[in-house]
């Protein structure tokens, strides 16, 4: 079976972007910053070669409307994004194209999320006895090992189940659990006040999850009984938290094909007469 590398789009365009604080990457003429998009399909293609060859190759974007259907759950979901550095999505369009180029297959779907479109080809891919790699340093992911996926940081270290378990004490099952404790300042989820990492991680020891919390002794210390304080809340940042939600994937996703040689960077932008 052909394994398969999918890859979080927004994460790597903006690793991209910003990865070239120094030197920025300009069009002939210079009107053009071509820095993501060259970067961007630089990564993807040294990733190919030297992390996933004869992998499937699947580009996962955040549709524009992603974060609707979780923002109608808690307002303050991502909040703190507007006032980040958008100007990455400029190369968005170029990217595109130049996937299109070179035969790689992406997918946005209409008010979803990249982590659930990555879920969902995941289970996907799996359901077919596919190995799985996710390229990305989203840590929400970390919910997807399994036995057949493993992560791909832009860091190149890959990660399993058992790093994770090391790490955080936690299982990769328990995650939604553990960062709905503990937080995810990115989301603008602030988790249950006076709950840190170890005290959440002693709360799921053996496996539990948050359902088993309320009537035991787990919460007996002061500061956790501001997990019951919060709990309504804590349940709902855990269901944000969640990749779960069932995503109709296009017609054709994960064909099982792998992908062919990328040519470099500059042939591809050259090709597309972006230079």
């Amino acid at each position: 079976m052909t394994p398969l590398l999918i890859v979080d789009g927004h994460h790597l365009l903006y690793r991209s972007w910003h990865g070239f604080t120094e030197r920025r990457i300009r069009s002939r003429d210079k009107t053009r910053d071509l820095t993501g998009v060259f970067g961007f399909l630089a990564i993807l293609r040294k990733t190919h070669l030297e992390e996933a060859p004869g992998h499937e190759i699947i580009v996962a974007f955040d549709a524009e409307n992603a974060a609707a259907t979780r923002q109608s759950q808690d307002a303050a979901y991502k909040a703190s994004r507007p006032g980040a550095d958008h100007t990455p999505i400029q190369s968005l369009g170029m990217v595109k194209l130049g996937l299109d180029a070179v035969q790689v297959q992406w997918i946005e779907l209409d008010g979803c999320e990249g982590d659930d479109l990555i879920a969902a080809l995941a289970r996907s891919a799996t359901a077919s006895g596919r190995a799985v790699t996710c390229y990305s340093g989203d840590r929400d992911l970390f919910q997807l090992l399994g036995e057949q996926v493993t992560i791909l940081t832009p860091a190149r270290r890959r990660i399993h189940c058992a790093d994770v378990s090391a790490r955080y004490g936690v299982t990769a099952r328990q995650w939604p659990d553990y960062r709905a404790l503990t937080g995810d300042p990115a989301d603008s989820i602030p988790g249950v006040p006076g709950i840190g990492p170890r005290t959440a991680a002693r709360l799921l020891v053996g496996g539990a999850h948050l359902e088993q919390l309320p009537g035991s002794d787990r919460l007996r210390a002061p500061r956790c009984r501001a997990v019951l304080d919060h709990w309504q809340q804590v349940l709902t940042w855990r269901s944000m938290i969640r990749l779960d939600r069932p995503v109709p994937l296009p017609h054709g996703a994960c064909t099982g094909t792998a992908t062919g040689s990328m040519p470099r960077a500059a042939e591809i932008l050259e090709a597309l007469s972006l230079w």
